[in-house]
């Protein structure tokens, strides 16, 4: 969390923070905001949020008040954009979180796709105490510039409460300002037809030096993500779940929450993602040097840095902090996290390898993923491949009756066992398996329970006619 959102933080009690249900966003360092179905947008320590509403031919329409209302993903990315239905069609909003190494914002933008000429009002609220000054030029929170539009606004507001009635009787000063708790602060500007307004709201730094569109940032995601494990399979609402997975995984990597952050890191270690994964590690490890790791947080840690060594091929330090993660775990440790820590510790430290696995054989703790986006992804990849079998590689374990005849692909998919691609054609009614296989040891067997129990193979790449299924 940086410094200006602690510093607000820091002067809000906890009754006086917001908790929004919705989607997380954020960038490469983190979250920084939750964006709810009405795209109503709380920064990520609660202690602002922002609203939105346009002013049509015959009232203001409120987003969160109003029912015609439906929103989406852009290209899967963590940027969302929401419809609010008016009279000539449809206002849009589009919320991204943008980060250009000096400053970090909220960019908000606004398109009207109506037929008709529209005012937007975005507005700024504080729980807390707060003293909120503004004009044409932007919005000050607490002498801090807040926010800001891309052109000068047409009218301002700085109240107590709720904004939307003095936004209704049509503010029209060029400057406004209040101080107190529960004050609110927004900026509302004529949109015609057919055209596009952006905001920027800071979280920390300065304001970006040249201005950033939602477009942009989302094609910025997909650079990012270009590499990572692609999953094709007749399921088109798992492929899809897939690819919006692996952006959130990335923005979990810098979480706050060791926890999430660690389950974060071995799902991107599969994904091939391993600098991603990484920056999760750090996170992990600061928590673990502070001491603020116990329980199932401890185990998590454990398969976070173990994951590095069986999937990433590189050191983690894992022998050094073993033994210690392993007590502050305790009782919660389960036999597979164990058994995934003496894989890794086999060759640097074999002792403290088959320390490991005589204490799997008396665990008695289970582990589960607890992130909404880790969950998500092991929902995913339990179709395609076995993750958890580290003496085999196990691909398709059970294929649904409709997949059968159909087209699969997953590419770059990493295991204990090395990094897997394969796919699936059809020769009439019997499946053909295309494979590949790099890293890991030569003996290790690739099976396809889901469609061929009896087949298993030992070669590092092929092809293989699999019987035909059977009913």
């Amino acid at each position: 969390m940086k410094r200006w959102l602690q510093d607000r933080l820091g002067r809000s009690d906890a009754d006086s923070l917001i908790a929004l249900d919705g989607a997380v966003i954020g960038d490469l360092e983190g979250p920084t905001a939750i964006v709810d179905a009405k795209g109503r947008v709380a920064v990520i320590d609660g202690s602002w949020w922002l609203e939105w509403g346009v002013g049509d031919e015959d009232r203001w329409r409120i987003a969160h008040d109003e029912v015609a209302v439906r929103q989406s993903r852009v290209a899967d990315a963590p940027v969302y954009e929401t419809s609010m239905r008016i009279s000539g069609g449809d206002v849009v909003q589009r919320i991204a979180s943008a980060n250009d190494g000096l400053g970090r914002v909220l960019v908000v933008e606004f398109e009207n796709a109506s037929a008709n000429a529209v005012a937007v009002a975005l507005a700024g609220r504080v729980p807390a105490a707060a003293a909120i000054r503004a004009d044409a030029d932007g919005v000050a929170l607490d002498d801090i510039e807040w926010i800001r539009a891309e052109r000068p606004a047409g009218g301002v507001f700085a109240v107590l409460g709720d904004p939307w009635p003095t936004v209704a009787a049509g503010p029209d000063d060029a400057r406004a300002q209040t101080d107190g708790a529960d004050a609110a602060g927004g900026l509302v500007l004529a949109l015609p037809h057919r055209q596009l307004v952006r905001f920027e709201v800071l979280l920390d730094g300065d304001f970006p030096t040249r201005p950033m569109t939602p477009e942009d940032i989302a094609a910025g995601w997909r650079v990012v993500t270009g590499d990572a494990l692609t999953i094709e399979v007749p399921d088109a609402d798992l492929g899809e779940a897939w690819t919006r997975i692996v952006p959130d995984l990335i923005v979990s990597a810098g979480s706050d929450d060791p926890r999430a952050a660690a389950e974060a890191a071995v799902v991107l270690d599969i994904a091939g993602l391993l600098d991603e994964a990484d920056r999760a590690r750090a996170v992990v490890v600061g928590a673990a040097e502070a001491g603020e790791l116990r329980g199932d947080d401890a185990t998590a840690a454990l398969r976070a840095l173990a994951s590095r060594d069986l999937l990433g091929g590189q050191e983690s330090g894992l022998a050094a902090l073993a033994g210690p993660l392993a007590a502050l775990a305790g009782r919660s440790i389960d036999a597979a996290t164990l058994e995934m820590v003496a894989r890794a510790l086999d060759g640097p430290a074999p002792e403290a390898a088959g320390d490991a696995r005589r204490a799997a054989s008396s665990a008695s703790g289970s582990f589960g993923a607890v992130s909404p986006a880790a969950i998500a992804a092991a929902n995913v990849l339990c179709h395609v491949i076995d993750v958890s079998d580290t003496a085999s590689i196990a691909v398709l374990p059970d294929v649904p009756d409709s997949w059968r005849g159909q087209q699969i692909d997953v590419r770059n998919c990493g295991t204990a066992n090395g990094r897997v691609s394969f796919s699936v054609r059809w020769h009439g009614s019997r499946p053909a398996l295309l494979w590949e296989r790099h890293g890991g040891s030569d003996s290790i067997e690739m099976r396809c329970p889901g469609l061929d129990p009896s087949w298993s193979t030992l070669e590092r790449s092929g092809e293989a006619l699999l019987a035909e299924p059977a009913d």
